[in-house]
């Protein structure tokens, strides 16, 4: 019998059912994603009716527990299994993908057999299930449900798996001191889904932006950006993200081609070899580096790695390529994917473990060219994020911790994330100096007939900037785009109504979409008949299109059209002859959108002069910028006394979640104040000789 199976939608669990012998009582019925709806579906005499809960621990182990729909789960149950329950944490909507491929309101033990990676450590079932003949359970779907035996799901279902499973009494005293607390979640979940109509529910984001890690998930998932993928830290792009990362390729390529870059590719594996021969800058991806170590049944003769970049990848060809300084400059850039195997709980755009970049790389004569190259990149990326993701950043150099493995000197574009207030490495554009090239023999005869080795540089920007744009822009609805990476800038929608006749609405909507298509924009007409207006204002303000038109009687009467901002809610309306203003107002959207953000994000920093202000300011979720001695043994001092102070910290101050770790060097600030004489570094006493920005990072 085959134990590998998966079951992607309720019809293969039925099939599956049927071909283990299990036999089931079906009802099939409109999705019931609460209990309060499953226990109106009409059951058999002596059937339990089964409330589903995921739960993972700090270590990312889950446990999913099968309850009668009645009993109060407890924590005491934990200790039997050797286990804390403050640990424990239900599981979010990311988390319930991850592992079960599944989503709230679809959560069931028949779906463990979509958990390919083993991440369910134990199925733990209510003791109080024993005592029924039979359990009511979704077949992966919420629109069917089934009654089996618990032995059959012991014996024939589990056990086919090699699950193991623990039988518990799961009440206890402690529960039911949560109980009054749990019913008026409840009952908030049910008023704002009897507020639904039309499946809107499917479409809201059901917590607020204040609940940051879920509103991002749902966000990211509802507005269709992402989708979950059976690999842990990997992610479908799709369609509406895709397109932001095309015109992101599409502004930057252009920006190097008036720098003479050209564009290549080159393998993404490399031996062990290469990869070993700059051993500082191994060091610094060594945990990362995923190895490819067979072939069908056979092994490979050595194990290849994927590139996590691709220095020791291209330079030797450089080394090749580049005798003579009028080989010089050579600059060369690549759209590509990287593969680097975080440790850390993968964040869809922000940290995973596959994603696209581009890497520039240039070969220059002397050390004054190459270093103007990096900072030509350090404004092209700095214009990326302004010019296109109306999103501020901070140019700076990273300090001598924080440099790129194996290069002379980093610079960087830091943004900061209004909502948590954590840094985020925008892009990073390095001096290798003539690191590199001496290793891999990157020399060429000078104007002069000496051998010189080459001065280098290397540059990346990668789909992170997307997750930058969705933390800074998003709002309690879902997605705000920028105009300049919307897939769709405009979006019309007809009202239909009585007094109009449908197909002359309509015939006057594609007029207005021809008239702006000439205008060089992107529009999309919805005409969709078997969604309501209300539908999709909802649909596509979720999505983030910066505009939509209204047409109705009104608008249709009067040769205008209702203009509705998705950024900032603003209402008004236009006559037809004025719908070449839209290209403008789409621009003063953008500008508007930046200063915004631009203002939020300098309310996040703070500075301090001394110990006590700076943690002051880093637990209230802002980054620091200190005088600093720029002392690598200070630098760690740093990291290492704020992490353990701010764990001594109350995780809560005002009702609000307050963030704990460690504090880092984002960057020291390109524009920044002259030290002055005599000025002390805030930590160590010691004289200071820059100013530097300190905070939690992603």
């Amino acid at each position: 019998m085959d134990n590998n199976f998966q079951l992607p939608n309720k019809q293969a669990c039925l099939d599956q059912l049927t071909k283990l012998g299990i036999e089931y009582i079906a009802h099939h019925h409109d999705p019931v994603p609460t209990m309060e709806e499953v226990v109106k579906i009409k059951v058999e005499d002596g059937t339990a009716y089964v409330k589903n809960l995921l739960y993972v621990d700090k270590k990312s182990n889950y446990y999913l527990i099968l309850a009668n729909h009645t009993t109060q789960v407890g924590k005491l149950f934990w200790k039997t299994l050797g286990l804390a329950s403050g640990n424990m944490r239900l599981s979010k909507e990311e988390q319930i993908a991850e592992a079960l491929k599944s989503s709230k309101g679809n959560v069931n033990p028949f779906a463990v057999a979509n958990d390919t990676n083993n991440l369910v450590k134990n199925i733990i079932i209510d003791e109080e299930l024993t005592k029924y003949k039979r359990l009511a359970l979704h077949p992966i779907e919420n629109t069917t449900t089934v009654e089996i035996s618990l032995d059959d799901l012991q014996n024939k279902f589990l056990k086919i798996l090699n699950r193991q499973f623990t039988v518990l009494q799961l009440t206890d005293a402690a529960a039911e001191q949560k109980l009054e607390q749990q019913k008026e979640q409840q009952k908030e979940q049910q008023k704002d889904q009897q507020k639904d109509q039309q499946n809107l529910q499917t479409l809201a984001i059901t917590v607020k932006k204040s609940d940051f890690s879920e509103w991002y998930q749902q966000v990211i998932r509802k507005a269709e950006l992402i989708e979950y993928y059976d690999v842990s830290g990997c992610y479908i792009l799709r369609p509406w993200a895709y397109f932001i990362w095309e015109q992101i390729q599409r502004y930057f390529d252009d920006l190097i081609k008036t720098e003479e870059v050209e564009n290549t590719y080159f393998p993404m594996f490399l031996s062990a070899k290469h990869l070993n021969k700059e051993k500082e800058h191994v060091e610094g991806f060594k945990a990362e580096v995923a190895w490819v170590t067979k072939y069908g049944e056979s092994d490979l003769n050595e194990p290849l790695a994927i590139r996590p970049t691709s220095e020791t990848i291209m330079y030797p060809a450089f080394a090749k390529w580049i005798q003579s300084h009028r080989d010089l400059p050579l600059k060369v850039n690549q759209w590509t994917n990287i593969v680097r195997w975080e440790f850390k709980f993968p964040t869809p755009f922000i940290r995973t473990r596959e994603f696209l970049w581009q890497e520039g790389h240039t070969a220059h004569s002397t050390r004054e060219e190459a270093v103007k190259q990096v900072y030509t990149i350090l404004d092209f990326y700095e214009q990326v994020y302004g010019e296109l993701l109306a999103v501020p950043v901070i140019k700076g150099i990273k300090t001598e911790s924080e440099k790129f493995a194996g290069g002379d000197f980093t610079t960087t574009v830091e943004t900061i994330i209004p909502q948590n207030g954590r840094g985020l490495q925008g892009a990073t554009s390095h001096h290798l100096g003539q690191n590199f090239s001496k290793m891999f023999e990157i020399n060429f005869e000078d104007d002069k007939k000496q051998k010189a080795f080459a001065w280098q540089t290397s540059w990346g920007l990668t789909t992170r900037s997307i997750g930058a744009m969705i933390m800074f822009h998003g709002d309690d609805k879902g997605l705000v785009l920028p105009p300049r990476v919307a897939k769709y800038q405009i979006v019309i929608i007809p009202i239909i109504h009585k007094d109009l006749e449908e197909k002359q609405l309509n015939e006057r909507c594609e007029q207005i979409r021809q008239i702006l298509v000439k205008e060089k924009l992107r529009v999309h007409l919805d005409s969709r008949d078997n969604y309501s207006p209300g539908w999709k204002f909802n649909k596509w303000e979720q999505k983030g299109v910066p505009i939509r038109l209204e047409i109705g009687p009104g608008e249709f009467k009067n040769n205008e059209v209702r203009v509705v901002q998705r950024f900032d809610n603003k209402k008004y309306q236009i006559k037809m002859e004025e719908l070449n203003q839209l290209s403008q107002i789409l621009d003063n959207i953008h500008n508007a959108m930046l200063e915004k953000a631009r203002t939020e994000l300098n309310q996040r920093i703070k500075q301090a002069d001394n110990w006590k202000e700076f943690m002051t300011q880093l637990n209230q979720r802002n980054t620091i910028l200190t005088r600093w001695c720029e002392r690598q043994e200070c630098e760690k001092q740093v990291k290492t006394k704020s992490g353990i102070e701010s764990k001594e910290k109350d995780s809560e101050i005002d009702g609000q979640v307050q963030l704990t770790g460690s504090a880092k060097t984002l960057c020291m600030p390109l524009k920044q104040d002259q030290v002055k004489e005599g000025e002390l570094c805030f930590n160590c006493g010691q004289e200071a000789k820059k100013y530097v920005l300190w905070g939690r990072s992603y």
